[in-house]
């Protein structure tokens, strides 16, 4: 008993732990994707402000003090489109300035819910080929190895209790 669920704690862990590089690379590239769109709406944002010799917040004031309400309503798209941007591209920059093997546990830290769950819905479990995918694998097998000794050892001692218990 001890020993398997040993080896099913392990065997979960390494699974986990595993698949946890490829995933975050997936999206790693989503949000990059991400990034990389809203930057070109930002960029021809800043562009049609610059043209009328505004800054883009002079822009975005103009368009949302706005009388016309549709005038109005692109001042905030444009000022969320914006920000959106910028906590897109703070992410994305976080996790490419993060050691590949713990990318997983910065992605956790900060993630983009959005992003995520379509990086989960398409994503595929991949062999761990990499440096840190194979260092993951390690550390999942270990801490699952740890965890199912920890699971087993606790059901021995119930075992152990209600025998006594059951002798008195």
């Amino acid at each position: 008993m001890r020993l398997l669920a040993r080896i099913i704690g392990a065997a979960f862990g390494l699974f986990l732990f595993s698949q946890s590089a490829e995933f975050t690379q997936q999206y790693l590239q989503r949000l990059g994707g991400a990034a990389d769109a809203l930057r070109d709406v930002v960029r021809r944002f800043d562009e049609g402000a610059s043209a009328e010799a505004l800054t883009r917040e002079e822009a975005v004031t103009r368009l949302k003090s706005s009388p016309d309400r549709l005038v109005s309503r692109q001042g905030s798209d444009a000022e969320a489109t914006i920000l959106a941007f910028t906590v897109t591209e703070r992410r994305y920059r976080g996790l490419l300035d993060t050691a590949p093997l713990l990318r997983p546990f910065e992605a956790l830290g900060d993630f983009d819910t959005e992003i995520a769950a379509s990086a989960l819905s398409d994503f595929r479990p991949a062999l761990p080929v990499t440096p840190d995918g194979l260092a993951l694998t390690g550390l999942g097998f270990l801490l699952g190895w740890g965890a199912g000794g920890g699971v087993a050892g606790a059901v021995r001692r119930l075992a152990r209790r209600r025998k006594v218990r059951s002798l008195t």
